[in-house]
């Protein structure tokens, strides 16, 4: 027996399938042994990342806001002063959205190792797409905006992935305040996956593309986990429909026009 986790989203499905002790044996001779500094901290980089992203699709959809928020040189604030700042921003956000009829939704990371200190934020955007000018409004007495939409299929994989690999230093530092990697509004859905326990000891290495999706080929994995039992991991993206080219109208000369 082995066990099969599917997320579905909008547009895309996602597909964990693994064995286990329990249900099953699939584990390879050798391969269990007590990982590195190293290794357990990629392992720990590429489960954040699917984490953040699923957190993504789950809670906001193509044409969502990404922003980053700067600050005026002359009055660049500390990272405590900082979280203070954007607080701020959000609560005055917050009302914003509320007064148009919405929900404010966000994930914000911040980062200052290195680097002039800056806000990543992820937005649901207002109806009628004015959210961008609102933050720039709200946001402007402390510095720039940035603004950028979502779009699906693989950027939402690399968004989470340059999120987490950006505050892969800073949210480990003691100066840190928020001693997280991202903070989130309290009202996002946490995508939970339908789980089946299937009676059979393998499975395809190739799996089968169901009618109106396609297999996105870089997110393919078969291997085996840090237990030592197989595992395959990949994700279906729903085609879209190309619209039917027009028709050229035919004048009663029956002589057709391009325009």
């Amino acid at each position: 027996m082995h066990i099969m986790k599917i997320y579905k989203y909008k547009n895309i499905i996602e597909v964990e399938k693994h064995f286990s002790g329990r249900y099953g044996k699939g584990t390879r001779p050798g391969i269990k042994k007590q990982l590195t500094t190293v290794e357990m901290a990629k392992i720990n980089e590429r489960n954040c990342i699917k984490k953040l992203r699923r957190k993504i699709q789950a809670n906001f959809e193509e044409g969502d806001l990404y922003l980053t928020l700067t600050y005026k040189r002359a009055s660049r604030p500390t990272a405590d002063e900082a979280k203070k700042r954007v607080k701020n921003a959000l609560d005055n956000l917050r009302k914003v959205w509320r007064k148009a009829g919405q929900e404010l939704k966000y994930i914000i990371v911040t980062e200052y190792l290195n680097t002039s200190i800056h806000h990543h934020v992820i937005l649901n955007d207002l109806t009628d797409g004015s959210g961008a000018k609102k933050v720039n409004q709200v946001w402007k007495k402390n510095g720039g905006t940035h603004n950028e939409y979502l779009y699906e299929n693989g950027h939402y994989e690399q968004l989470a992935s340059y999120l987490v690999k950006e505050t892969n230093k800073s949210f480990r530092s003691a100066k840190n305040p928020s001693k997280v990697r991202y903070s989130c509004s309290r009202n996002l859905k946490t995508p939970k996956p339908r789980i089946r326990k299937l009676k059979k000891d393998r499975w395809s290495e190739n799996p089968k593309t169901p009618k109106g999706y396609y297999l996105e080929k870089d997110s393919l994995h078969n291997g085996y986990d840090r237990r030592g039992y197989k595992y395959q991991y990949y994700r279906l993206v729903r085609l879209t429909k190309q619209p039917r080219p027009k028709k050229t109208k035919s004048i009663t000369n029956k002589v057709s026009f391009h325009l």
